[in-house]
Parts: C-alpha cells; structure tokens; sequence
C-alpha cells in the first residue's frame, strides 16, 4: 500500500472521481484516493483520457489570459472569440457582471 504523498497519513486505494472542468462534467475516471484527506491521483492514461473528453465538449482551452485596457472612463476586457463562440456571445447580447470576492469576476450570460 502505498502512503499519501500529500498529507502524509493517509493510504491510497483504489477507487472512481468525478472530474470536471469550468463546471463541465468530464466523467468518472479510475484514480488512487487517500482514505485520509481524500487527494485523488490520476495515472497518465486517465489524463489522456480527460484530456480527449474535454477537447470533444469543448471545454479544453478556454482559459486565456487576458490584458485589462481602458476605453474612455471604463475598463475593457475581451473576451476570446473561441470562448465566446462556446458561451454563444454575440454582440449585443447582455450578461451579468458582478464581483465574487476581491479577485474574481463573474460574467453570466443573460
């Protein structure tokens, strides 16, 4: 059995995760999971997998880092083309912008 590389106490075992990305379901995939903390480990063939996934949803690539700008008295940001044909953003169509804590921004499409 082999010890939990990140807490340290735990054991890892067998077992399925969900995993997700951008709060799209990917799937179960087979992975070790500390009986303790709960840290799950993926093999290379599981990330190959998820990989695959994510590409076939759509979802893989979408993050970007992006330059705020200025434009007149308010602060730009744009949104990638590839992720807003993913969101189905057009110009003219509205969403919802607010704050989530002090270093996140929310967008929801209207």
């Amino acid at each position: 059995m082999t010890k939990c590389p990140m807490c340290e106490k735990g054991t890892l075992k067998k077992g399925m995760v969900e995993e997700e990305m951008f709060g799209v379901s990917l799937g179960k995939f087979e992975a070790e999971i500390c009986d303790k903390c709960g840290e799950s480990f993926l093999d290379e063939a599981a990330m190959e997998k998820i990989e695959a996934k994510a590409k076939e949803l759509g979802v893989w690539g979408l993050s970007k880092k992006i330059k705020v700008v200025k434009s007149g008295n308010s602060l730009s940001l744009r949104i990638p083309a590839k992720m807003a044909q993913y969101l189905d953003l057009s110009e003219g169509k509205n969403v919802f912008l607010y704050p989530d804590g002090k270093n996140r921004i929310v967008v929801e499409v209207a």
